[in-house]
């Protein structure tokens, strides 16, 4: 029922400023900072950090 009203379950999602993250992720994947810098940078946890990495890679 509710699901048909268009009611989101779950936690929200974690807003992250989108150039940030594209001049993180450039710099993770260029060799420049480890993965453990870019999750500070960012101030994700490593799974999320990952997944997000995994949604960007998939959009581009």
């Amino acid at each position: 029922m509710a699901k048909e009203k268009g009611i989101k379950f779950g936690r929200p999602k974690v807003e992250i400023d989108d150039k940030l993250f594209k001049k993180v992720y450039t710099k993770w994947k260029n060799g420049k900072i480890k993965a453990v810098e870019a999750m500070k940078e960012l101030n994700l946890s490593k799974p999320t950090f990952y997944r997000r990495v995994k949604e960007y890679e998939e959009k581009s």
